[in-house]
Protein backbone atom coordinates (compact mmCIF):
# COMPACT_ATOMS: atom_id res chain seq x y z
CA UNK A 1 0.00 0.00 0.00
CA UNK A 2 1.08 3.46 -0.87
CA UNK A 3 1.81 5.96 1.46
CA UNK A 4 2.30 10.07 1.58
CA UNK A 5 5.64 11.26 3.49
CA UNK A 6 5.73 15.08 3.19
CA UNK A 7 8.81 17.01 2.78
CA UNK A 8 9.75 20.76 3.03
CA UNK A 9 12.70 22.45 1.88
CA UNK A 10 13.34 26.45 2.79
CA UNK A 11 15.23 29.12 0.71
CA UNK A 12 18.11 28.80 3.29
CA UNK A 13 18.36 25.31 2.17
CA UNK A 14 18.67 26.44 -1.52
CA UNK A 15 21.83 29.16 -1.39
CA UNK A 16 24.26 27.77 -4.24
CA UNK A 17 23.96 24.47 -6.57
CA UNK A 18 25.89 22.82 -3.78
CA UNK A 19 23.28 23.45 -1.71
CA UNK A 20 20.45 21.85 -4.36
CA UNK A 21 22.89 18.51 -4.34
CA UNK A 22 22.59 18.01 -0.84
CA UNK A 23 19.03 17.97 -1.12
CA UNK A 24 19.30 15.64 -4.15
CA UNK A 25 21.46 13.29 -2.33
CA UNK A 26 18.79 13.80 0.55
CA UNK A 27 16.09 12.56 -1.27
CA UNK A 28 17.60 10.03 -3.01
CA UNK A 29 18.37 8.48 0.09
CA UNK A 30 14.93 8.50 1.42
CA UNK A 31 13.80 7.08 -2.20
CA UNK A 32 16.23 4.34 -1.49
CA UNK A 33 15.14 2.83 1.60
CA UNK A 34 11.51 3.70 0.85
CA UNK A 35 9.98 2.17 -1.85
CA UNK A 36 6.38 2.10 -0.79
CA UNK A 37 6.49 5.63 -0.49
CA UNK A 38 5.16 8.58 -2.71
CA UNK A 39 7.07 12.06 -1.79
CA UNK A 40 5.63 15.26 -1.74
CA UNK A 41 8.23 18.01 -2.01
CA UNK A 42 7.07 21.46 -0.94
CA UNK A 43 9.74 24.26 -1.96
CA UNK A 44 10.05 27.94 -1.12
CA UNK A 45 11.98 30.29 -3.02
CA UNK A 46 15.71 30.63 -4.11
CA UNK A 47 17.10 32.23 -1.43
CA UNK A 48 16.98 36.07 -1.21
CA UNK A 49 14.06 36.06 -4.13
CA UNK A 50 10.93 36.82 -2.03
CA UNK A 51 12.74 40.03 -0.55
CA UNK A 52 13.85 40.82 -3.93
CA UNK A 53 10.54 41.00 -5.29
CA UNK A 54 8.95 42.73 -2.13
CA UNK A 55 11.93 45.31 -2.55
CA UNK A 56 10.44 45.86 -6.50
CA UNK A 57 6.80 46.45 -5.69
CA UNK A 58 8.35 48.66 -2.47
CA UNK A 59 10.30 50.65 -5.06
CA UNK A 60 7.47 50.02 -8.22
CA UNK A 61 8.13 53.24 -9.73
CA UNK A 62 11.62 53.83 -10.04
CA UNK A 63 12.22 50.05 -10.91
CA UNK A 64 13.46 48.92 -14.72
CA UNK A 65 10.86 46.17 -15.54
CA UNK A 66 12.75 44.84 -18.43
CA UNK A 67 15.78 44.70 -16.12
CA UNK A 68 14.32 43.60 -13.07
CA UNK A 69 12.85 40.56 -14.72
CA UNK A 70 16.20 39.76 -16.62
CA UNK A 71 18.34 39.51 -13.96
CA UNK A 72 15.50 37.39 -12.52
CA UNK A 73 16.17 34.64 -15.19
CA UNK A 74 19.68 34.71 -15.40
CA UNK A 75 19.99 34.19 -11.49
CA UNK A 76 17.76 31.11 -11.83
CA UNK A 77 19.29 30.08 -14.92
CA UNK A 78 22.84 30.32 -13.10
CA UNK A 79 21.04 27.18 -11.11
CA UNK A 80 20.01 24.96 -14.18
CA UNK A 81 23.77 25.86 -16.10
CA UNK A 82 22.29 27.12 -19.34
CA UNK A 83 19.52 29.02 -20.43
CA UNK A 84 16.24 27.16 -20.60
CA UNK A 85 12.79 28.47 -22.85
CA UNK A 86 10.30 27.74 -20.31
CA UNK A 87 12.12 28.85 -16.91
CA UNK A 88 12.27 32.27 -19.52
CA UNK A 89 8.63 31.89 -19.55
CA UNK A 90 7.85 31.12 -16.17
CA UNK A 91 9.76 34.19 -15.12
CA UNK A 92 8.50 36.88 -17.54
CA UNK A 93 4.87 35.66 -16.80
CA UNK A 94 3.69 37.82 -14.35
CA UNK A 95 5.47 40.99 -16.07
CA UNK A 96 1.86 42.39 -16.98
CA UNK A 97 1.13 42.72 -13.35
CA UNK A 98 4.13 44.85 -12.38
CA UNK A 99 3.77 47.01 -15.56
CA UNK A 100 -0.20 47.57 -14.96
CA UNK A 101 0.74 48.23 -10.86
CA UNK A 102 3.44 50.74 -12.26
CA UNK A 103 1.33 52.41 -14.66
CA UNK A 104 -1.82 53.05 -12.62
CA UNK A 105 0.57 54.23 -10.05
CA UNK A 106 -0.38 51.51 -6.75
CA UNK A 107 0.09 48.28 -6.16
CA UNK A 108 -3.45 46.49 -5.31
CA UNK A 109 -3.62 43.32 -2.94
CA UNK A 110 -3.95 40.68 -5.48
CA UNK A 111 -1.18 41.75 -7.57
CA UNK A 112 1.41 41.79 -4.42
CA UNK A 113 0.51 38.10 -3.26
CA UNK A 114 1.22 37.22 -6.73
CA UNK A 115 4.27 38.53 -7.41
CA UNK A 116 5.42 37.86 -4.03
CA UNK A 117 4.89 34.39 -4.51
CA UNK A 118 6.63 34.19 -8.05
CA UNK A 119 9.44 32.87 -6.43
CA UNK A 120 8.01 29.49 -5.54
CA UNK A 121 6.96 29.01 -8.63
CA UNK A 122 10.22 29.84 -10.25
CA UNK A 123 12.39 27.70 -7.76
CA UNK A 124 9.64 25.06 -8.09
CA UNK A 125 10.47 24.99 -11.95
CA UNK A 126 14.18 25.21 -11.33
CA UNK A 127 14.50 22.08 -9.19
CA UNK A 128 12.19 20.00 -10.63
CA UNK A 129 14.47 20.20 -13.95
CA UNK A 130 17.53 19.74 -11.63
CA UNK A 131 15.80 16.52 -9.93
CA UNK A 132 15.38 15.46 -13.50
CA UNK A 133 18.79 15.59 -14.47
CA UNK A 134 19.57 13.82 -11.46
CA UNK A 135 17.56 10.48 -11.89
CA UNK A 136 14.63 11.58 -9.58
CA UNK A 137 11.32 12.31 -11.78
CA UNK A 138 8.75 14.68 -10.05
CA UNK A 139 5.35 16.13 -11.11
CA UNK A 140 5.12 19.86 -10.69
CA UNK A 141 1.81 20.92 -9.70
CA UNK A 142 0.87 24.61 -8.74
CA UNK A 143 -1.26 24.98 -5.23
CA UNK A 144 -3.41 27.24 -7.19
CA UNK A 145 -5.11 24.28 -9.11
CA UNK A 146 -5.98 22.64 -5.64
CA UNK A 147 -5.08 24.77 -2.72
CA UNK A 148 -8.36 27.17 -1.88
CA UNK A 149 -8.16 29.97 1.26
CA UNK A 150 -10.18 32.20 2.44
CA UNK A 151 -9.38 34.69 0.39
CA UNK A 152 -7.82 37.24 2.76
CA UNK A 153 -4.41 38.82 0.91
CA UNK A 154 -1.51 38.73 2.43
CA UNK A 155 -2.08 36.38 5.13
CA UNK A 156 -4.65 33.69 3.65
CA UNK A 157 -6.13 30.43 5.70
CA UNK A 158 -6.15 27.44 3.59
CA UNK A 159 -9.91 25.55 3.82
CA UNK A 160 -8.65 22.20 4.13
CA UNK A 161 -12.06 20.37 3.16
CA UNK A 162 -12.19 22.07 -0.51
CA UNK A 163 -8.37 21.39 -0.41
CA UNK A 164 -9.14 17.87 0.41
CA UNK A 165 -11.93 17.60 -1.95
CA UNK A 166 -9.59 19.15 -5.08
CA UNK A 167 -7.15 16.27 -4.29
CA UNK A 168 -8.79 13.54 -3.72
CA UNK A 169 -11.13 14.41 -6.89
CA UNK A 170 -7.26 14.06 -8.69
CA UNK A 171 -5.89 11.43 -7.13
CA UNK A 172 -4.33 9.98 -9.58
CA UNK A 173 -1.93 12.42 -10.50
CA UNK A 174 -0.51 12.16 -6.80
CA UNK A 175 -0.38 8.13 -6.60
CA UNK A 176 1.36 7.69 -10.08
CA UNK A 177 4.64 9.97 -9.65
CA UNK A 178 6.60 11.86 -6.48
CA UNK A 179 5.36 15.62 -6.62
CA UNK A 180 6.67 18.89 -6.09
CA UNK A 181 4.85 21.83 -4.81
CA UNK A 182 5.31 25.40 -4.71
CA UNK A 183 4.68 26.57 -1.00
CA UNK A 184 3.75 29.87 0.57
CA UNK A 185 0.39 30.16 -1.95
CA UNK A 186 -3.28 29.08 -2.69
CA UNK A 187 -6.20 30.33 -4.21
CA UNK A 188 -8.74 32.12 -3.21
CA UNK A 189 -13.14 30.35 -3.97
CA UNK A 190 -12.85 33.20 -7.34
CA UNK A 191 -9.14 32.34 -8.29
CA UNK A 192 -6.84 35.15 -7.11
CA UNK A 193 -3.46 34.06 -6.01
CA UNK A 194 -3.23 34.77 -1.94
CA UNK A 195 -0.87 34.25 -0.02
CA UNK A 196 -0.36 32.40 3.56
CA UNK A 197 1.95 34.75 5.69
CA UNK A 198 6.17 34.95 5.66
CA UNK A 199 7.07 31.12 6.05
CA UNK A 200 4.03 30.06 4.77
CA UNK A 201 5.51 27.32 2.90
CA UNK A 202 5.47 25.18 6.03
CA UNK A 203 1.73 25.43 6.28
CA UNK A 204 1.37 24.57 2.73
CA UNK A 205 3.57 21.10 3.85
CA UNK A 206 1.40 20.28 6.73
CA UNK A 207 -2.28 21.13 4.80
CA UNK A 208 -0.75 18.97 2.33
CA UNK A 209 0.22 15.55 5.03
CA UNK A 210 -3.36 16.65 6.20
CA UNK A 211 -5.38 16.41 3.06
CA UNK A 212 -2.89 13.30 2.08
CA UNK A 213 -3.37 11.35 5.19
CA UNK A 214 0.53 11.54 5.31
CA UNK A 215 2.56 9.28 7.54
CA UNK A 216 4.59 12.27 8.60
CA UNK A 217 5.77 15.53 7.86
CA UNK A 218 9.28 16.87 7.82
CA UNK A 219 10.38 20.97 7.60
CA UNK A 220 13.86 20.93 6.86
CA UNK A 221 15.58 24.56 7.82
CA UNK A 222 19.10 25.42 8.53
CA UNK A 223 18.45 25.03 12.19
CA UNK A 224 17.90 21.61 13.63
CA UNK A 225 14.60 22.43 15.64
CA UNK A 226 13.25 24.60 18.11
CA UNK A 227 15.77 25.68 20.56
CA UNK A 228 15.32 26.26 24.54
CA UNK A 229 16.06 29.91 23.54
CA UNK A 230 16.94 32.22 21.22
CA UNK A 231 20.78 32.41 20.06
CA UNK A 232 20.78 36.09 19.57
CA UNK A 233 20.31 36.53 23.54
CA UNK A 234 21.28 33.15 24.93
CA UNK A 235 25.06 32.08 24.53
CA UNK A 236 24.61 27.90 24.61
CA UNK A 237 21.09 27.19 23.76
CA UNK A 238 20.12 23.45 23.51
CA UNK A 239 17.80 21.30 21.06
CA UNK A 240 14.59 20.32 21.72
CA UNK A 241 13.88 17.15 21.26
CA UNK A 242 10.26 16.74 21.40
CA UNK A 243 7.12 18.99 22.04
CA UNK A 244 3.45 18.38 22.37
CA UNK A 245 1.31 20.26 19.02
CA UNK A 246 0.32 22.98 22.25
CA UNK A 247 3.82 23.36 23.09
CA UNK A 248 4.63 24.35 19.50
CA UNK A 249 1.90 26.47 18.81
CA UNK A 250 2.03 28.50 21.50
CA UNK A 251 6.38 29.15 20.67
CA UNK A 252 4.99 29.75 17.27
CA UNK A 253 2.48 32.24 17.69
CA UNK A 254 4.40 34.34 20.07
CA UNK A 255 7.84 34.66 18.59
CA UNK A 256 9.55 31.47 17.54
CA UNK A 257 10.11 31.90 13.91
CA UNK A 258 10.89 28.18 13.51
CA UNK A 259 7.37 27.17 12.26
CA UNK A 260 4.36 28.77 10.65
CA UNK A 261 2.13 29.89 13.07
CA UNK A 262 -0.76 27.86 11.77
CA UNK A 263 1.36 25.17 10.80
CA UNK A 264 0.71 22.65 13.53
CA UNK A 265 -3.11 23.04 13.10
CA UNK A 266 -3.60 20.37 9.96
CA UNK A 267 -1.56 18.02 11.21
CA UNK A 268 -3.38 17.97 15.17
CA UNK A 269 -6.92 16.89 12.88
CA UNK A 270 -5.06 14.06 12.13
CA UNK A 271 -2.66 13.32 14.68
CA UNK A 272 0.54 13.30 11.91
CA UNK A 273 3.90 13.62 13.48
CA UNK A 274 6.00 16.63 12.82
CA UNK A 275 9.80 16.88 12.23
CA UNK A 276 11.56 20.14 12.21
CA UNK A 277 15.25 19.39 10.90
CA UNK A 278 18.43 20.82 9.97
CA UNK A 279 19.43 20.18 6.44
CA UNK A 280 23.18 19.80 6.89
CA UNK A 281 22.37 16.26 9.42
CA UNK A 282 19.47 15.03 6.50
CA UNK A 283 17.02 12.82 7.70
CA UNK A 284 18.49 12.30 11.42
CA UNK A 285 15.71 11.65 14.13
CA UNK A 286 18.33 12.40 16.52
CA UNK A 287 18.91 15.60 15.71
CA UNK A 288 15.66 17.38 15.40
CA UNK A 289 12.58 18.30 17.30
CA UNK A 290 9.76 15.83 16.85
CA UNK A 291 6.02 17.34 17.37
CA UNK A 292 3.46 15.28 18.44
CA UNK A 293 -0.20 15.16 19.81
CA UNK A 294 1.21 13.49 23.06
CA UNK A 295 2.45 15.26 26.27
CA UNK A 296 6.04 15.19 26.45
CA UNK A 297 7.39 14.08 29.54
CA UNK A 298 10.87 15.47 30.56
CA UNK A 299 12.95 16.08 33.73
CA UNK A 300 12.46 20.24 32.98
CA UNK A 301 8.23 20.96 32.36
CA UNK A 302 10.02 24.39 30.96
CA UNK A 303 10.80 23.51 27.37
CA UNK A 304 10.98 27.21 25.70
CA UNK A 305 11.23 30.71 25.90
CA UNK A 306 10.45 32.90 22.90
CA UNK A 307 10.02 36.68 22.73
CA UNK A 308 8.18 39.28 20.38
CA UNK A 309 8.55 43.15 19.80
CA UNK A 310 5.73 42.49 17.56
CA UNK A 311 2.88 43.64 20.03
CA UNK A 312 1.32 46.99 20.90
CA UNK A 313 -0.74 47.32 24.12
CA UNK A 314 -4.03 49.75 23.78
CA UNK A 315 -5.24 50.35 26.95
CA UNK A 316 -9.18 51.23 27.31
CA UNK A 317 -9.62 52.46 31.46
CA UNK A 318 -12.78 53.82 33.15
CA UNK A 319 -13.87 53.07 36.58
CA UNK A 320 -16.90 51.31 36.13
CA UNK A 321 -15.47 48.72 32.96
CA UNK A 322 -15.60 45.76 35.04
CA UNK A 323 -19.35 46.43 36.32
CA UNK A 324 -21.05 46.44 33.26
CA UNK A 325 -21.83 43.36 31.02
CA UNK A 326 -20.49 43.57 26.99
CA UNK A 327 -18.11 46.34 27.03
CA UNK A 328 -15.27 43.96 26.30
CA UNK A 329 -17.75 42.03 23.39
CA UNK A 330 -18.07 45.15 21.64
CA UNK A 331 -14.69 46.51 21.53
CA UNK A 332 -13.63 42.93 20.22
CA UNK A 333 -16.59 42.88 18.25
CA UNK A 334 -15.40 46.56 16.51
CA UNK A 335 -11.69 45.12 16.50
CA UNK A 336 -12.72 41.94 14.70
CA UNK A 337 -14.98 43.69 12.11
CA UNK A 338 -11.27 45.72 10.50
CA UNK A 339 -9.76 42.10 10.30
CA UNK A 340 -7.23 42.79 13.46
CA UNK A 341 -6.38 40.04 15.48
CA UNK A 342 -6.25 40.20 19.40
CA UNK A 343 -3.40 38.50 20.59
CA UNK A 344 -4.53 38.30 24.07
CA UNK A 345 -6.43 40.27 26.40
CA UNK A 346 -6.00 41.43 30.40
CA UNK A 347 -8.50 42.89 32.33
CA UNK A 348 -9.30 44.25 35.41
CA UNK A 349 -12.44 46.51 36.84
CA UNK A 350 -10.95 49.94 35.81
CA UNK A 351 -9.01 48.44 32.38
CA UNK A 352 -8.97 46.41 29.34
CA UNK A 353 -6.03 46.12 27.62
CA UNK A 354 -5.78 44.22 24.11
CA UNK A 355 -2.17 42.84 23.06
CA UNK A 356 -2.36 43.50 19.14
CA UNK A 357 0.81 43.10 16.37
CA UNK A 358 2.22 46.57 16.72
CA UNK A 359 1.46 47.12 12.93
CA UNK A 360 -2.46 47.57 14.60
CA UNK A 361 -1.67 49.35 17.46
CA UNK A 362 -2.49 52.69 15.72
CA UNK A 363 -5.66 51.21 14.23
CA UNK A 364 -7.34 49.79 17.11
CA UNK A 365 -6.38 53.42 19.23
CA UNK A 366 -8.42 55.01 16.10
CA UNK A 367 -11.48 52.79 16.86
CA UNK A 368 -11.35 52.92 20.32
CA UNK A 369 -11.84 57.03 20.03
CA UNK A 370 -14.72 56.53 17.18
CA UNK A 371 -16.74 53.68 19.76
CA UNK A 372 -17.97 56.32 22.50
CA UNK A 373 -18.85 54.19 24.98
CA UNK A 374 -19.95 56.00 28.15
CA UNK A 375 -18.27 53.64 30.40
CA UNK A 376 -14.63 54.47 28.44
CA UNK A 377 -12.64 57.44 29.94
CA UNK A 378 -9.31 57.01 28.24
CA UNK A 379 -7.57 55.29 26.26
CA UNK A 380 -3.82 54.98 26.16
CA UNK A 381 -1.24 53.03 23.32
CA UNK A 382 1.88 51.74 24.32
CA UNK A 383 4.30 49.98 21.46
CA UNK A 384 7.72 50.08 22.93
CA UNK A 385 7.24 46.50 24.47
CA UNK A 386 8.59 43.10 24.40
CA UNK A 387 6.30 39.87 24.92
CA UNK A 388 8.53 37.21 26.76
CA UNK A 389 7.02 33.64 26.68
CA UNK A 390 7.92 30.88 28.58
CA UNK A 391 6.48 27.46 27.50
CA UNK A 392 6.06 23.71 28.86
CA UNK A 393 3.91 21.44 29.75
CA UNK A 394 2.24 21.34 33.30
CA UNK A 395 3.99 24.68 33.62
CA UNK A 396 1.41 26.39 36.02
CA UNK A 397 0.97 22.37 38.27
CA UNK A 398 4.35 22.48 39.17
CA UNK A 399 5.21 24.33 42.30
CA UNK A 400 7.76 27.72 42.24
CA UNK A 401 7.89 27.87 38.11
CA UNK A 402 6.69 31.08 38.09
CA UNK A 403 8.39 32.35 41.36
CA UNK A 404 11.60 31.26 39.45
CA UNK A 405 10.99 33.06 36.21
CA UNK A 406 10.27 36.47 38.01
CA UNK A 407 13.42 36.31 40.33
CA UNK A 408 15.48 35.80 37.40
CA UNK A 409 13.80 38.92 35.89
CA UNK A 410 13.89 40.83 38.84
CA UNK A 411 17.10 40.11 40.16
CA UNK A 412 18.63 41.98 36.83
CA UNK A 413 15.95 44.87 37.78
CA UNK A 414 13.75 44.47 34.89
CA UNK A 415 10.06 45.56 35.53
CA UNK A 416 7.96 43.03 34.28
CA UNK A 417 4.76 45.09 32.81
CA UNK A 418 1.93 42.59 32.21
CA UNK A 419 1.83 38.68 33.29
CA UNK A 420 -0.87 36.56 31.75
CA UNK A 421 -0.93 32.69 33.60
CA UNK A 422 -3.74 30.47 32.97
CA UNK A 423 -5.01 31.06 29.88
CA UNK A 424 -3.31 27.99 28.26
CA UNK A 425 -2.44 25.09 29.90
CA UNK A 426 1.02 25.12 28.23
CA UNK A 427 2.46 28.89 28.69
CA UNK A 428 2.62 31.61 30.98
CA UNK A 429 3.55 35.16 28.62
CA UNK A 430 5.09 38.79 30.77
CA UNK A 431 5.78 41.88 28.88
CA UNK A 432 8.59 44.08 29.43
CA UNK A 433 10.50 47.11 28.24
CA UNK A 434 11.66 46.47 24.29
CA UNK A 435 15.21 47.74 25.51
CA UNK A 436 15.19 44.69 28.34
CA UNK A 437 13.93 41.90 26.01
CA UNK A 438 17.38 39.93 25.40
CA UNK A 439 18.29 40.32 29.26
CA UNK A 440 14.81 38.90 29.94
CA UNK A 441 15.32 35.88 28.12
CA UNK A 442 19.08 35.55 28.75
CA UNK A 443 18.17 35.07 32.67
CA UNK A 444 15.28 33.03 32.29
CA UNK A 445 17.10 31.18 30.65
CA UNK A 446 20.15 30.43 32.87
CA UNK A 447 17.85 30.07 35.01
CA UNK A 448 16.30 26.44 33.93
CA UNK A 449 19.51 25.82 31.76
CA UNK A 450 22.91 27.48 33.11
CA UNK A 451 22.37 25.04 36.23
CA UNK A 452 24.90 22.21 36.73
CA UNK A 453 21.70 19.96 37.99
CA UNK A 454 20.19 20.01 34.15
CA UNK A 455 20.77 17.08 31.99
CA UNK A 456 20.41 17.71 28.65
CA UNK A 457 19.73 14.63 27.45
CA UNK A 458 16.56 14.44 29.54
CA UNK A 459 14.48 17.02 27.53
Amino acid sequence: MVRFAVLKFGGSNFKSVNDIKHVVSILSSLKEVSKDTRYVIVVSALYGITDKLVNALKNLQDLEIDNFFQELYEFHRNFLGSDDERLKSVIFSIEDFLQGAKLIGRVPDFVYDTVVSHGERCSAYVLSEIFRRNGLDFSLIDPKDFIVTDGKFGGATIILERTEENILTNMDKWLQNDVIVPGFYGASPNGDITILGRGGSDYTATALGYCLRAAYVALFKDVPGFLTGDPRAVSRPFLVSALSYDEADELSYFGAKVLHYNAVDPLRLRDIPLYICDVTNGFNLNKCTRIVPEKTKVNYCVKSISSSRDIAIVQFKGRNLGRVPGVLGEIAKAVANMGINIKFVITSQTCISLIVSRNDGERVMKLAESLRLNEIEEVTFKHDKALIAVVGEGLLDHHGIASRIFKAVADARINVEMISAGASEVALYFIVPEEAEIEAVRRVHDEFWGGSEYDKNNR
